[in-house]
């Protein structure tokens, strides 16, 4: 059998271009609107990832359909909450990771700090990793924590459930103009 090669995982840095604050594991409001944002729209173009956030840094990544991970990438350089953005690698997998969550967030958590001291880095700086470095940061990423936003943290999807999410929003909001529909026509019907 032939591996899938139409996945592909985009792994890149950023910097914020809002304050971020102390990286104090409580999750900043500009943070909170990219999740809940990339939460409610990744499932309908087949993405998943996982976004972490440091010393004014983030390190995200995409993984999905190539043609959907590019096209995120290349909206994503238009982001105003975005600068400098920087791709660290970009490969084919046969089937994504982070497949339980469409954005799944993982706090600063001291693990981090464990992993920069193993490759003697002072700070967070995802621009200066070296492939070890950045291997490790994305096992981080997918055994690490989620972070709660708002009241609850994302809850893990099984695995191939993002075409079933995506299909059951599109039948409701058909079902919805389909009843807008109906109500329009009664009301034309008693009118006329």
């Amino acid at each position: 059998m032939e591996p899938n090669t139409s996945f592909i995982r985009l792994v890149y840095a950023s910097r914020a271009t809002f304050p971020t604050g102390a990286d104090s594991g409580s999750v900043n409001a500009d943070v909170a609107r990219i999740l809940m944002q990339s939460r409610r729209n990744n499932p309908a173009n087949g993405l998943v990832g996982a976004l972490y956030l440091a010393e004014g840094c983030f390190f995200q990544c995409l993984e999905g359909p190539a043609e959907a991970v590019d096209g995120l990438y290349r909206r994503l350089g238009s982001d105003p909450r975005h600068r400098d953005l920087a791709v660290l690698s970009r490969e084919s997998i046969q089937q994504p990771s982070f497949s339980s969550w469409s954005m799944k967030y993982v706090p600063n958590a001291s693990v981090v700090r464990q992993l920069l001291e193993r490759h003697r880095l002072r700070s967070f700086d995802p621009y200066s990793f070296d492939p070890a470095t950045l291997s490790d940061m994305v096992a981080l990423l997918l055994s690490g924590p989620d972070a709660v936003i708002g009241d609850r943290a994302e809850p893990p999807r099984p695995a191939g459930t993002g075409d079933a999410l995506a299909i059951a929003r599109r039948a409701q909001v058909l079902a919805s103009v389909a009843l807008v529909g109906a109500v329009l026509a009664i009301a034309l019907a008693i009118v006329f």
